[in-house]
Formats: structure tokens, C-alpha cells, sequence
């Protein structure tokens, strides 16, 4: 079987080109040859067909060896090019060697011109493979660097026993590098924060001793170059040679700040759910005690006159349980356990309502400027949860201003969170209502900023806070629907951003103003309180302004007597959490048995309401004053 062979002829000779081709068919060739004589036809020739070898004669009457090997050059094409004359000196053959060409042989040693063709078309061959190798090469690594930046991932391989490493670009930014700068051992423990050095050095004491040592590890980057803190996960493995030493770290490396970010928020929402819970739990039983320390100081106050020595103490008890409300409601706030009644507010008019008191709050060396945008509209918030939440700032900005300052309380209306907002809060559409509070303080340090929010957590002396100011004012902003974030740095102030969704302005039913008291009744009323001391204050309180009263402990007893009484029973008024039934099972089984009365119900806490008294249309919270349940059991009543 003979061998295809393309061979391309630069001769001005027929009857010599004759002689190379008869040559290589004795070698056992099948030969397909083209003679060309002058720079054209060779250019044609090369563009028309592939050629396997190019013979040329040194020397033509119109071309030459050196000017074909010149254009066989410029066409980029790696063909074999073989000098092939009748006589040729050394120099000008080593001449052409040294630009390129592969051989050069007598027309008179033609024996020598197979094993030449055949040993260049092979070489030919194998550095064809080897760029073929090498562009695969380098298409396999710029899809493995495209991945690898679609992913953030960062590459290292680190070299034992010279100790040189080669990071790639997206390591050297998680230590805060840049893409230019030469990395050591010395700069790689240097970027890494001190706190977990210590974990470091011992990953790479213990997988130098342990051979096939893969390693995960997470830890914290200081950047060398921008001083910028960074979460950074690792996945490497160690190499070993047989003699069991190692030679090679190689491993690759996440940024996983953001993640790190919304763990540490997971955690804290964890904890303040957690919180939230035994919160209630303390308030629910809290504001029982203090609905019968209220109720029956002001029901004392109301009865003796002004002179009475007994006076006095009781404006004291009445006051101290006023200041003992509101903590519970701020525990209750918080944990959003706390029933909200949501109005449309008028942010800019609110602030001027509670100018004048924010400047007492805040004294004389503390400069008090409002910022109101008379574009920012309204939204929807409870406006004495919204009071409180100006009040919380104010007074924190009061205490980080011991010797003066000045508070900035801005308003204004933006389509997008911005910036501020980035870490704290989604994309979300719509437009916003932002209320700024900012002061000239002593600022905050990151570790403070980063638990500001977290309940019981204070920078105050003993005695000089509760730690509850700002983690009621989270849970309010959260309540009402809005993102809250802080700015802040020592010695430079901090600044407050609350952002509310904007609604439309024109007042819907919610916003009604309430309806004058109209404390007394002749209706019948069902009362379900298993405390006996709220339950006998409710009744005497309501007994005192003409109502019937049916008094139970618990849902059965209740259910029992509204199917025993066989007068009209007007309204329930129920506890919500009650011993073997609850104000739910109650209010629905009470409804099915008299569908034409009303239901009232009284909570220390929100958790457990069920739909219907969420609204807080038919909803009382704990403690109450006489003068608040009569108006609200009026109001249900009277259908308002």
C-alpha cells in the first residue's frame, strides 16, 4: 500500500521536478506534485491546496529558495521546506538553515531525500499536536478562569520547598490585594485576622503531618492593601512525595462575607424571637397586675377629694404603674406582640406636634432643626408607636451629646432605599417616607453598631438605661412595615434612617377620629377573666355605669352561663388566654350560640388573638383605665 504524499514544487526545471518525484514513488510514495516558478503561482498554490512538504531549487531565473521561504513564512502555515540543488555552498546552505528552512540536499544525493521528507513531515506533525495541545490548553483555562470568576472563586498553589505562591486575581481581593502584587507566606499570615492566626498556623502544623490532608476552614481577611474586613472560606489539600514530605498546598477560596452577614442577622432575629417570646410571656402576666393597680388607683383617686392625706401616695402608685406600662409596652413593642392601631400619618405635622417637647427633652444646650420636606406624603403607622420611636432616638442622641450638640430630624420621600440601605434591606419597588434622625454625638465603634438593635444591650452605666430603647424602636419600624439602618463613627455622630412605604394621602376609615365617651349602658355583658382580681375590677367598673354583668373564669363557665341566662346577652368581653378554653374557642362558640352579639376581648399580649381582634377594632389591651374600658366597651356596642 503506498503512502499519499503532496508535494510542492518551487523548480524551473520539468525534468528535475521529474527526478524528486520518481524518487520518492520508488520510496513507495504516491505522489501528487505541483512545480510553480516564480512568487504568484506559489502564492496561488499555497492558498488552493495543503501541501505536505515544499521542495525548492536554490537557485531560478526568476525566484529563488531563500524569497519562497520567505512567502511560506508569511502564509503562517508550518510546512516542511526542503532545499533540494545542484550545488550549493556551505555558508549559503547554513545561511538558509538559520531562516527557517528544515534541509538542504544534492540533486546528486537524492537517496537521502525520503528519510529528510519523511523525519520533517513527522516533526511537522508533532508540533501541529503540541499548538493543538496548547490552544486546548489555553481554551480549557479561560473557561476554567470564566467559571471561576462566575463563581468568585479564588485559586492558590503554594510551593513547600521554595515557598513561592501563585494566587489568582480573585484571592488576592479577598485579602484586599491588588491584581498586580507579588504574595508571600509572610503577607499571606500577615492578611489574616489576628484573632484567627492562632486557628491557621495549627491547620497547616496538622495537614503537613497527615498525608492525603484535605482542610476546610472560614476565617476572617483584613485587606493588606485596603484595610477592608472579609469572611473568606478555604477548601485545600496537601501533596506529599514518596518520601512522604509535603510539597504542594493547592486549594481554592470563597468570599463569603455577604453570607457571614446574613447568618450573623438569622442569629440575630433568632435571638430576638426567642426574647420576644419569654418578653410576652412576662408582659401578658405583668399587665394583669397592672391593670388592678391602675384600675383601682384611679377608681381610689376618683373618690376621695383633692385634701385627702391619701392622695398623694396614690398619684405616686398611679404614676409608677404608668412607668411600669410602658416598659411592658416596649417589651411588647419590641417583640411585636404589641396590637397596633395604624393610622394614615402626616409625618411632617406629627414632628411639629411634638416640637416643644422634644425641646424640653432635650434642654437648652442641645440645638433642636427640623428638615421637613413638604413633599414626603404620609404612611401608614400607629402615631403613638411612631411618637415613641422619635422620643427613643432623641433621648439616645441626648445621651451621646453630654456637653451639647445639635439634632437634625429630616424628612423626605425617595423612589429607592440607596446606598444607606444596601445591607439592610432588599430591592424593593414603591416610594418611600424616610425619616432621619441624626445628631453631632460621640458616634459608635462597629462592635457597638453591630449590636445595637439586640434588646437589654447598652453603652450606659448601671442604672442609666434598659437597653431596650433602640430594639423597640426595631421592632416598631418591623411592625409597621419599614427598614431601619444606622450610620456612625467614633467621634463622628450617628444618624438614624427609618423608611416607611408611602400610601396615598386621603383619609380611608381607619383614620376617623374616635368618637366622644359615652361611658354608661343598660346591655347585658358576658365578662371571661380567669384572674380573679382583673375579673372582680372589670366588673365593679362596669356594674358602677349600669351594666349587667355575667362574670365567669374561664370559656366553659362562660359558655355555661350564656346558655343558662334567658335574657339577650349584648356583648362577650373575654380574656384571650384562659384556662380549659380560650377566648377564641370562646368567641366562636359564643357567636354560633348568639349570632346578634358583639365580641370584646382584653390581652396582655397579641400572640395568641385571633384574626378579628388583630384588626383592633374589638380589642382592649392590658392595663386599662376604668375611663378607657368604658369608652371601649361603649364603642363596640354602639357598632363605631
Amino acid at each position: 500500500m503506498t503512502e499519499p504524499l503532496r508535494i510542492l514544487q518551487i523548480e524551473d526545471s520539468e525534468s528535475d521536478a521529474g527526478l524528486i518525484v520518481r524518487q520518492m514513488e520508488r520510496e513507495g510514495y504516491q505522489v501528487e506534485a505541483r512545480r510553480v516558478e516564480d512568487a504568484g503561482e506559489m502564492r496561488r498554490a499555497l492558498d488552493e491546496k495543503e501541501w505536505d512538504v515544499v521542495v525548492s531549487d536554490h537557485q531560478m531565473a526568476q525566484f529563488d529558495a531563500p524569497a519562497a521561504l520567505l512567502i511560506l513564512q508569511e502564509s503562517g502555515l508550518d510546512i516542511p521546506f526542503l532545499v533540494v540543488s545542484g550545488a550549493i555552498g556551505e555558508e549559503l546552505a547554513v545561511a538558509l538553515m538559520k531562516s527557517g528552512a528544515h534541509d538542504y540536499l544534492l540533486k546528486s544525493d537524492l537517496a537521502r531525500l525520503a528519510p529528510a521528507v519523511e523525519r520533517e513531515i513527522r516533526d511537522a506533525r508533532t508540533r501541529r499536536e503540541r499548538r493543538r495541545a496548547e490552544a486546548e490548553l489555553r481554551e480549557s483555562r479561560d473557561r476554567l478562569t470564566m467559571a471561576l470568576n462566575a463563581t468568585r472563586l479564588g485559586t492558590f498553589d503554594t510551593d513547600v520547598v521554595t515557598g513561592r505562591l501563585v494566587w489568582s486575581e480573585a484571592s488576592k481581593r479577598q485579602f484586599g490585594l491588588s491584581p498586580e502584587a507579588e504574595v508571600s507566606w509572610e503577607m499571606f499570615m500577615r492578611g489574616i485576622h489576628p484573632d484567627d492566626r492562632g486557628r491557621i498556623e495549627t491547620i497547616v502544623r496538622t495537614t503537613q503531618g497527615a498525608l492525603d490532608a484535605h482542610y476546610a476552614i472560614e476565617f476572617r481577611t483584613i485587606g493588606i492593601e485596603d484595610g477592608v474586613e472579609r469572611w473568606v472560606a478555604v477548601w485545600g489539600r496537601t501533596f506529599f512525595n514518596s518520601a512522604g514530605q509535603p510539597v504542594r498546598h493547592i486549594g481554592v477560596s470563597l468570599d463569603v462575607t455577604e453570607r457571614k452577614h446574613l447568618e450573623e442577622q438569622l442569629r440575630q432575629a433568632q435571638k430576638l424571637e426567642s426574647i420576644g417570646q419569654l418578653a410576652g410571656g412576662v408582659a401578658h402576666d405583668f399587665n394583669n397586675l397592672l391593670t388592678i393597680i391602675t384600675g383601682y388607683s384611679e377608681m381610689a383617686l376618683a373618690e376621695i377629694g383633692d385634701q385627702h392625706f391619701l392622695r398623694d401616695p396614690l398619684v405616686e402608685i398611679a404614676e409608677a404603674a404608668a412607668r411600669a406600662t410602658t416598659l411592658t409596652r416596649q417589651l411588647l413593642t419590641f417583640s411585636r406582640r404589641q396590637i397596633a392601631q395604624p393610622r394614615r400619618i402626616a409625618i411632617n405635622e406629627l414632628i411639629r406636634d411634638f416640637e416643644k417637647m422634644l425641646a424640653r427633652l432635650l434642654g437648652e444646650e442641645i440645638e433642636l432643626e427640623l428638615v421637613l420636606d413638604s413633599e414626603v406624603g404620609v404612611f401608614l403607622a400607629d402615631p403613638g408607636q411612631i411618637e415613641q420611636v422619635i422620643m427613643n432616638l432623641a433621648v439616645n442622641a441626648r445621651d451621646a451629646m453630654p456637653h451639647g450638640g445639635k439634632l437634625v430630624i429630616e424628612t423626605s420621600r425617595v423612589a429607592s432605599p440607596g446606598d444607606f440601605f444596601q445591607t439592610h434591606l432588599p430591592a424593593a419597588p414603591g416610594t418611600w417616607v424616610v425619616l432621619a434622625v441624626r445628631d453631632t454625638g460621640t458616634g459608635m465603634s462597629p462592635e457597638v453598631k453591630a449590636h445595637i438593635f439586640e434588646p437589654f444591650f447598652t453603652t450606659k452605666g448601671p442604672g442609666k438605661g434598659t437597653g431596650l430603647g433602640l430594639s423597640t424602636v426595631w421592632g416598631i419600624v418591623q411592625q409597621s412595615g419599614g427598614f431601619i439602618g444606622v450610620n456612625g463613627e467614633p467621634g463622628q455622630g450617628t444618624t438614624f434612617k427609618l423608611l416607611f412605604p408611602a400610601v396615598e394621602a386621603t383619609p380611608g376609615p381607619d383614620d376617623a377620629a374616635p368618637a366622644g365617651d359615652s361611658p354608661c349602658g343598660r346591655e347585658t355583658i358576658l365578662l371571661a377573666e380567669d384572674e380573679p382580681a382583673v375579673r372582680n375590677y372589670a366588673l365593679q367598673v362596669l356594674e358602677k355605669y349600669g351594666y349587667t354583668i355575667l362574670a365567669a373564669s374561664n370559656g366553659r363557665e362562660a359558655l355555661f352561663a350564656a346558655r343558662q341566662y334567658p335574657g339577650d346577652i349584648h356583648l362577650l368581653l373575654t380574656d384571650v388566654v384562659m384556662p380549659q378554653m380560650g377566648g377564641a374557642e370562646l368567641a366562636a362558640a359564643f357567636t354560633a350560640a348568639r349570632p346578634d352579639a358583639r365580641i370584646l376581648c382584653m390581652s396582655g399580649y397579641s400572640e395568641r388573638l385571633w384574626p378579628e381582634a388583630q384588626a383592633g377594632r374589638n380589642y382592649i389591651q392590658k392595663p386599662f383605665t376604668p375611663a378607657a374600658l368604658l369608652h371601649q366597651v361603649r364603642t363596640v356596642l354602639d357598632g363605631k
